[in-house]
């Protein structure tokens, strides 16, 4: 192969964990490819390689070409993106949104171009953007930082929880100055925004469980 490469650029897709479930790796990345190309206008898929929530590899562009996943990094980079990644941040960790099945897949995947290209510098794209993506930091992953082992250490549930907590200490202080009635309709209120709030925590509880950390 004529293209010469030297690194590795990690990045996700940013859908949900769940997003076209009852499909196949190959299909999702077709759904991929026709975002790039039909969207974008692309010449084809921007990664090289994609790897679905069950661990699956999947090809995407061809090696031989320079991807379209990292302005200014392409010539000489492979792009490899996982399926996942919804509403991350860069200073998540990778437990928080992909899956042990990804990160075996993912570490296979590096050793096998490492071994057919020679040593690799691995990075991920928010370290040549200002983006989230792949929504962990890539240099920390690859030193071994612990992962969350706990749904209390998520920082989405975090998030949820301190929404909450705000929500109902501004809603008890508006609520003492109100009379009867107004109090009447208020707590009724309150209670339906409860309920909404509680059944988010639930999706999340449930995402965090299916991977989406």
């Amino acid at each position: 192969m004529s293209r010469r490469i030297d690194e590795i650029i990690i990045h996700c897709t940013a859908t949900r964990a769940d997003w076209w479930k009852s499909r196949n790796a190959n299909q999702k990345v077709a759904e991929v490819r026709r975002w790039h190309v039909e969207d974008r206008g692309w010449s084809d898929i921007g990664y090289h390689f994609l790897i679905d929530r069950d661990g699956a590899v999947s090809e995407g562009r061809p090696l031989e070409r320079a991807g379209a996943h990292a302005k200014g990094h392409n010539k000489r980079s492979i792009g490899i993106a996982l399926f996942g990644g919804h509403g991350g941040s860069e200073n998540d960790l990778f437990s928080d949104h992909f899956t042990p099945e990804q990160e075996r897949a993912l570490r296979g995947l590096i050793e096998r171009l490492g071994s057919r290209f020679g040593d690799l510098k691995v990075s991920g794209h928010n370290q040549y953007a200002a983006k989230a993506c792949p929504c962990f930091s890539v240099p920390e992953w690859r030193a071994g930082k612990p992962v969350r082992t706990s749904p209390v250490q998520s920082t989405t549930l975090q998030a949820s929880a301190t929404q909450i907590a705000a929500a109902t200490g501004t809603g008890a202080t508006a609520l003492a100055a109100l009379d009867g009635t107004a109090q009447a309709i208020a707590l009724t209120l309150a209670g339906t925004i409860a309920l909404a709030a509680l059944w988010i925590m639930r999706e999340r509880l449930r995402k965090w469980a299916g991977g989406d950390r």
